[in-house]
């Protein structure tokens, strides 16, 4: 847990540059984007937010393309596929090959540092919620206190403005005197709580533009989005630019929901909906309950609303297409960036198992094993079946230490970096803990005092390209010497 920690705030980090990339493709695209699907994209960054917790790493578009081409190239022998399967089984994810190869981490130093986060994350959550828990019940206090509708005028007018949007449910309409907007709140049982001193300065039309704005939230089930982001915002009460984010999505819901309004009214009427807003601004405020969409903002907000609906036209066709296809740009970068913010696919200690679990049989070893711990794994390449003893030992990462040594001199050997006549390499000088390091080397003075720095330069000498061709090869030798075994 504690090293989770570590991995979800270095996701913020990437979560927070997926943010900026969101925004600055909502600006580029902005004559494009329709206000819903701007405020849908957000709908997809809350997706996003719930990754870092997801048991498996996310599949990203390279591997589905990769997918696709190796069923388009179905012609390639069945051997053949499946050893390049194990290949990127073994090796995909791999982004550091030196580190690979000698994986050393201070586990004390990062357990302590990642349990002080823990707590500290821990105590900001209760907080968080603790907040949310107390405006839930002041909110819970005001609908006690609410009475039914019982106003004629404003119950047939709400009846006609379900009609309108041709809403069957029936949501129960109520009337309080402790609220200054009309809010929305529920999504398994929906209510409309109107203020008693908008009923009383009763408009018919203004009354008609609210009502409609409200029903528009329970259309677009904008009450799961509610739950979401404050969830998104107990989850994430750390970083500012979540925050800002979810702010953002908020303003855009609403000028989505306007939107979705004006579609529904007459030119003519454009007007008189931006006027209700603007005449009713000063008895309106940002609602301070946590899951209830609402009328109201700040004046910010309600500034860009009245622009939005002054500046509304109805969509063309070629509009419309235009918007699609930025839409689908803008979620495919988004969704092509979700394998990185996932605290599974950071996490070195494990090798990410990519066979699925229909092609993997269970065996029980425990008994050879006896009181030792340890895995067992055996591939059938005719069959493409896995058979593994204890998969948790078997996917956990743990460093070669000294027996990738033996790898890296046969490897050094066969490429002729050195030969069993000629293995010196001088020494470079360095201060090393060990005093035998501190001298030049041969390929047997080396492996006798497990000199790090000569196999290093080894490495060096070989290439990235080389050595990563030859564990490609010791894994083809593998395969080949398994399926031989196993027939």
């Amino acid at each position: 847990m504690a090293n989770f920690m570590i991995r979800f705030l270095l996701c913020n980090v990437l979560i927070s540059g997926i943010i900026g990339i969101l925004l600055i493709a909502k600006w580029v695209f902005r004559n494009n984007l329709s206000s819903r699907m701007q405020y849908n994209l957000w709908l997809l960054l809350l997706g996003l937010l719930a990754v870092p917790f997801i048991p498996f790493r996310p599949v990203c578009f390279p591997q589905i393309f990769s997918w696709l081409s190796s069923v388009q190239n179905s012609t390639t022998s069945h051997a053949d596929v499946d050893t390049n399967n194990v290949m990127n089984t073994d090796l995909s994810g791999t982004t550091n090959w030196m580190n690979d190869f000698a994986l050393s981490v201070n586990h004390d130093t990062s357990s302590v540092t990642g349990y002080i986060l823990l707590s500290i994350w821990i105590v900001g959550m209760l907080m968080m919620m603790i907040l949310v828990i107390k405006s839930s019940l002041r909110l819970r206090t005001i609908k006690r206190s609410a009475l039914p509708l019982q106003n004629p005028k404003v119950r047939r007018l709400y009846n006609r403005c379900l009609n309108e949007m041709k809403i069957i449910r029936n949501i129960p309409v109520y009337s309080t005197a402790f609220l200054k907007s009309p809010i929305i709140v529920g999504f398994l049982k929906p209510c409309i709580y109107l203020p008693i001193h908008l009923i009383s300065d009763y408009h018919e039309s203004d009354m008609r533009y609210m009502l409609l704005h409200e029903l528009q939230h329970y259309r677009h089930k904008d009450a799961i989005a509610n739950y979401l982001m404050n969830f998104a915002g107990v989850l994430y009460w750390f970083n500012p630019f979540v925050w800002f984010a979810l702010r953002e999505m908020r303003n855009d819901r609403e000028v989505a929901c306007d939107t979705s309004v004006l579609k529904m009214l007459e030119e003519d009427d454009y007007e008189n909906y931006g006027n209700t807003l603007i005449n009713f601004i000063e008895k309106v405020s940002f609602s301070p309950f946590p899951f209830a969409a609402n009328l109201s903002g700040n004046m910010k907000q309600m500034k860009r609303r009245i622009i939005n609906i002054a500046s509304y036209e109805k969509p063309t066709f070629c509009k419309k297409l235009k918007g699609m296809t930025a839409f689908i740009l803008t979620t495919v970068l988004i969704m092509g960036l979700t394998p990185f913010i996932s605290t599974y696919a950071a996490d070195e200690s494990r090798y990410q198992w990519e066979s699925s679990s229909e092609n993997i049989s269970y065996v029980d070893f425990s008994k050879y094993f006896g009181k030792y711990e340890g895995s067992f794994v055996l591939y059938d390449l005719r069959n493409d079946v896995w058979s593994i003893h204890d998969i948790e030992h078997a996917t956990l990462r743990v460093a070669p230490d000294s027996t990738y040594k033996i790898y890296d001199a046969l490897f050094g050997l066969e490429e002729g970096v050195i030969t069993p006549q000629d293995s010196f390499i001088a020494w470079n000088g360095e201060n090393y803990p060990f005093e035998a390091w501190n001298a030049d080397q041969t390929l047997q003075s080396a492996m006798a005092s497990s000199v790090n720095w000569y196999f290093q330069s080894v490495d060096e000498q070989l290439g990235t390209a080389s050595v990563y061709d030859y564990i490609k090869k010791t894994l083809i030798v593998k395969v080949v010497v398994s399926k031989n075994l196993y027939s």
